[in-house]
C-alpha cells in the first residue's frame, strides 16, 4: 500500500503550487478540495443535506450552490462552519480513503487544507508536510488570488488554525517564500528523500 503524505497549510500558503510540483513529479494527488467541490454537485446528497441544513437560499436558481453566500454564513456563525463540517467531512474522507486505495505508487499525497482541525479522523498520514509562509504574505495572496477585500481574507485566515499550531504538527517544511522555480525545486528535493524512505 501507498504511503500518505499530507500537504496542508493556511489559505495563501502555495498548497495548490506545491500539489502541481507533485503531479508534474508523477505523484498522485488526492484533492479534499477537488472531491468537496465534485460533492457539491446539484442535487448529490450532501447539497440535499446542506439545503434542508441552511434553506433554499444558499442555492441559484439552477440548483446550484452559492459559494459565496455560503463563505459569507460560515465566517458570520461559527455554528453554521460546525454544522457544514459534519454535513461534508465524513463524506469527504470515506472517498479520500477510496481513492487513495487504488494507487500503487510509493507515496500519494493528500492535499489538507484543515489538517490541524481533523488529525485524529486521519489515522493513515504517514508524513505531514506543511507549506508555510508569513502571515502578511499569505493576506496579500488571498486578496490578490480571490478578488476578496482585505477583512474577509483576514476573517478566512483567522478561522483557520494558526501557523504556530500547523508547524507544531509538520514532520516537514516547505517554505514558500520565493520563487515558484524556488518551491519547485523544494518540491523536488522532499520527492528525492521521502522516495529514498519507501524502498
Amino acid at each position: 500500500m501507498s504511503k500518505v503524505v499530507a500537504v496542508t497549510g493556511g489559505i495563501g500558503s502555495g498548497k495548490t503550487e506545491v500539489c502541481k510540483a507533485f503531479t508534474a513529479l508523477g505523484v498522485p494527488v488526492v484533492d479534499l478540495d477537488h472531491i468537496a467541490h465534485d460533492m457539491s454537485a446539484p442535487g448529490s446528497p450532501a447539497m440535499q443535506a446542506v439545503r434542508t441544513q441552511f434553506g433554499d437560499a444558499m442555492f441559484n436558481a439552477e440548483g446550484q450552490l452559492d459559494r459565496a453566500k455560503l463563505r459569507e454564513l460560515v465566517f458570520a456563525e461559527p455554528d453554521a462552519l460546525d454544522q457544514l463540517n459534519q454535513i461534508m467531512h465524513p463524506a469527504i474522507r470515506l472517498e479520500a480513503i477510496r481513492q487513495i486505495a487504488q494507487y500503487t505508487e510509493a507515496y500519494v499525497v493528500l492535499a489538507i487544507p484543515l489538517l490541524v482541525e481533523s488529525r485524529a479522523d486521519w489515522q493513515m498520514i504517514d508524513h505531514v508536510l506543511v507549506v508555510d509562509c508569513d502571515e502578511q504574505t499569505q493576506l496579500t495572496r488571498v486578496v490578490q488570488r480571490s478578488q476578496l477585500s482585505e477583512g474577509m481574507a483576514q476573517a478566512m485566515i483567522a478561522a483557520q488554525s494558526s501557523r504556530d499550531e500547523r508547524l507544531a504538527i509538520a514532520d516537514s517544511v516547505i517554505e514558500n517564500d520565493q520563487t515558484l522555480d524556488n518551491l519547485q525545486e523544494k518540491v523536488l528535493e522532499f520527492h528525492k528523500n521521502f522516495s529514498k524512505t519507501c524502498q
